[in-house]
This record gives structure tokens, C-alpha cells and sequence, in this order.
């Protein structure tokens, strides 16, 4: 069966999007990069689920979005450095690698480091906030196809796998969020995506030969 397509904005969206997650369903949403796809966090076999439609082995780090800043110390061990990008670069597209807070989320590998980020797409914070400020999420891309940025690219890829589709449009940035592993004493990027990296050096007032 082909899933439900709601606009994020309709009165029942949010609320038919937190149902299904809380019964171990999957549900693509909106971001400000592309669109994602959700699971419970606390649910293994949903996020086992989640990479399996995605047709892939898990990520290296575990992927959430966060509805403020403030819930990055319940998911992580943030130290100095990430506190500042983050209240520097969130809400946006930035992700930053950390190692996990030791008593959250036993669903996820605690050896596992987590890959965290507050979207700029406030359409979204209500079902972030509903969900209890944190959701796990991992890009709706597969099979080397590009990342979905609208609700009609994602249904073509998995519309037969997850419960919900929620459209917010066209995702602004259009490209996956820039990820930077701040768990070595000097961060390093691990993937390009919207943000330059220079922005990143300049703020941290680092050169980019000091990468290690």
C-alpha cells in the first residue's frame, strides 16, 4: 500500500505523524536540506527497518534531528567546541559528530557516536516538540539516486515502505547538511553539504592546513 501524502501544515498531519512513530512505523519529513526519513528513536527494530528500505548498512554515526540546541546534552557528550558551533550555525545545516551521552537511548549501539543537528524549518519543530525533542532521522536517498528535496521525489523512491509522507515543498538548500566530527581535539569534515567549510574555519578562527 502506497503511503499517506499530508501537507505538514494540515491540522492532522503532526499528529498522525507521532501515532505512527510511536507504533514503529516510519514517516518522511520535511527538512531545510532534503527530505528525511524518521523513526521512533527508542525502537530498534524501527530504525533496523529504516535501513533496510534505505538498502543500506547503518550509518557510521547515528543520525538524529533535535527540536533546540539544549537537547544536544541529553543525546551526546558535547564538549566546548560543539556547544559554540551550535549555538553559532543551529538552527541550520551544520551536523556535528559527538560521542553518546552514556544513559540515553538504549535502542542505539552506546559505543555508536551520534550525528546531531537543529533543522531551520520551524514547519517542523512541532512534531519534533511532540515527539519529545528528539528524532531519529536518515536522508530519503537510495540505490545512488539523488537526495529527495520534495514530497513527490520521495514517494517515487519509498511511498511502499514508510506510512506517511509529509510535504513542506521544496527543501531550501536542496543538498545534505555539511557533517564536521568534532570528537577529535580538532574537528574535521566529513562530508561537504551547505554550509562552506571556510565559514566553519573562519568562526572557529582555524586555518584549513590544520585539519587532521
Amino acid at each position: 500500500m502506497s503511503a499517506v501524502v499530508l501537507p505538514i501544515r494540515s491540522p492532522q498531519a503532526i499528529a498522525r505523524a507521532v501515532t505512527l512513530l510511536k507504533e514503529g512505523q516510519l514517516v518522511i519529513i520535511p527538512t531545510d536540506t532534503i527530505y528525511g526519513i524518521a523513526a521512533f528513536p527508542d525502537n530498534p527494530e524501527a530504525i533496523a527497518h529504516l535501513y533496510e528500505v534505505r538498502a543500506r548498512v547503518p550509518e557510521p554515526a547515528s543520525p538524529f534531528l533535535l527540536a533546540d540546541m539544549t537537547c544536544m546534552g541529553m543525546v551526546a557528550r558535547a564538549n566546548h567546541t560543539a556547544w559554540r558551533l551550535a549555538r553559532h550555525f543551529w538552527p541550520g545545516p551544520l551536523t556535528l559528530i559527538l560521542p553518546p551521552h552514556p544513559d540515553y537511548l538504549p535502542a542505539v549501539q552506546r559505543t555508536m557516536p551520534v550525528a546531531l543537528r537543529v533543522p531551520n524549518f520551524p514547519t517542523l519543530f512541532p512534531l519534533l516538540e511532540s515527539i519529545g525533542g528528539v528524532l531519529f532521522v536518515s536522508g530519503a536517498i537510495c540505490c545512488g539516486d539523488p537526495p529527495a528535496v520534495t514530497a513527490q521525489e520521495a514517494a517515487a523512491l519509498f511511498a511502499e515502505q514508510v506510512a506517511l509522507i509529509l510535504d513542506g515543498g521544496n527543501a531550501p538548500f536542496g543538498v545534505p547538511s555539511t557533517i564536521l566530527d568534532c570528537t577529535p581535539d580538532t574537528p574535521r569534515i566529513l562530508r561537504h553539504g551547505a554550509i562552506p567549510e571556510d565559514k566553519i574555519w573562519e568562526f572557529l578562527a582555524l586555518h584549513p592546513e590544520s585539519r587532521r
